[in-house]
């Protein structure tokens, strides 16, 4: 009976992540470019330490990021993670601030042993944004344009991409565990780029596009545990994603229309075109440490390296170049399994992060400094746990005439851990 209810919810938080997987609302003038703003990846439990993931092992959590280290799901465990985040953007232009937000789906995982050092994990995570939506209004002075009037001048994006993975993890050795990831890019972005004039005597223009993706892809990976004594551990991860074609389908059609017409089958179609193509993603190398004493304290660091000035996207705007990434965070368990007080059983999380942009906004590469933070609530008589993430983040500056984004980004998770496939026994 507890398992038929068990298996219901998550059924229901699997039907609600496919309603509501890439439906990220939140605008930033940086997802204009190439496939959007990439979204943070991982569980809230190693964002919480700054993104870190190639050195973290847990059999009450899944890493799918480093998928070496499914081989540590316990033996007859189920594993079930689910998590929405809360994001709200502040952008400022140097003289005026303009505000975002809004509720998002951030992952779906499952996670189950085949056998002893032997696991099977699966999922679905957004992969990137790209709403943003831009506007000016001004009073157009062109040689040969006479125009009464204003002219406004509005870029918006609207979508995103997502990934669904499966992989395994494997114990190679007592001390290695290897890994795959198998995954699917897919999704669709679509830009309106109008120019309407503020008078019933000329004709506007609205250019709409969209770029559609899909592809799959795979990712490998192996860690490495040296265990010490009095139960301190080194663990050292190395994962490797190939860059993988997709297949990408571009849409892009001009229409003009005027304010006197009311209706949106009054616009006139004045060019259509598809076009069939491929686009390139880069290979991505991700490495790491972490090292501490089990039940007790983790600190970890990873370095991803992603080679994007060797992608090609047709159909999007963008320069592209290579991009770093740092990670570093701990986790701290007071006592575990103390009797006496609850809050000494709670996991706090703390770590920073500084990330490049893939994409140069006019040559210049954005960079983002985060702090994060976070905790792991464990729930009553139970292995199962409420982990909470916090990210205060701030991208970008208002030179060059760029912009400065300030994000708080608060996250919750339901992180479900049972024993399923144990028989009752009775004497």
């Amino acid at each position: 009976m507890h398992n038929t209810r068990r298996l219901s919810l998550i059924c229901l938080f699997a039907l609600l992540a496919v309603a509501v997987a890439g439906q990220k609302n939140i605008s930033s003038p940086y997802g204009r470019y190439g496939v959007g703003n990439l979204s943070s990846q991982g569980t809230f439990r190693t964002l919480a330490m700054g993104g870190i993931s190639s050195g973290i092992r847990n059999n009450l959590t899944l890493n799918y990021q480093t998928p070496a280290s499914y081989s540590s799901i316990d033996t007859a465990s189920f594993i079930f993670d689910f998590g929405l985040d809360y994001g709200v953007v502040r952008l400022n232009d140097g003289d005026l601030n303009y505000y975002s937000s809004d509720l998002n789906f951030s992952h779906l995982l499952l996670g189950f042993p085949i056998m002893k050092g032997f696991g099977v994990s699966a999922g679905i995570m957004p992969f990137s944004n790209g709403n943003y939506i831009i506007s000016d209004t001004f009073s157009p002075d062109m040689p040969g344009l006479d125009v009464a009037g204003t002219l406004t001048e509005t870029h918006k994006g609207v979508g995103g991409y997502q990934k669904a993975v499966i992989g395994t993890g494997y114990s190679l050795f007592r001390y290695l565990s290897v890994g795959m990831n198998a995954f699917i890019i897919f999704g669709d972005i679509t830009r309106y780029n109008e120019f309407a004039f503020g008078t019933n005597s000329s004709f506007n223009t609205r250019k709409q596009s969209t770029n559609s993706l899909v592809g799959i892809g795979y990712e490998a990976s192996m860690q490495l545990m040296v265990p010490l004594p009095e139960r301190r551990f080194v663990n050292a991860g190395l994962t490797y994603t190939p860059g993988m074609n997709l297949r990408t389908t571009n849409d892009e059609m001009v229409m003009r229309y005027s304010y006197i017409q009311t209706s949106l089958l009054a616009f006139d179609t004045i060019y259509y075109d598809q076009t069939d193509t491929t686009s390139r993603f880069p290979y991505t190398i991700r490495g790491g440490i972490s090292f501490g004493k089990e039940d007790k304290l983790t600190v970890g660091a990873d370095i991803v390296y992603s080679a994007w000035s060797k992608a090609s996207l047709p159909g999007n705007y963008g320069t592209y170049a290579n991009a770093i990434s740092l990670n570093a965070g701990a986790e701290y368990i007071p006592d575990k399994y103390s009797n006496y007080s609850y809050f000494n059983r709670i996991e706090y999380r703390i770590g920073c992060h500084y990330d490049e942009s893939y994409a140069l906004y006019g040559g210049t590469k954005v960079k983002q400094y985060g702090l994060t933070l976070g905790a792991g609530i464990p729930l009553r008589k139970s292995r199962s746990r409420i982990s909470v993430y916090v990210d205060l983040s701030t991208r970008g500056s208002t030179d060059g005439g760029l912009y400065k984004e300030s994000m708080l980004t608060a996250g919750l998770s339901l992180n479900l851990f049972d024993l399923w496939f144990l028989k009752a026994k009775y004497d």
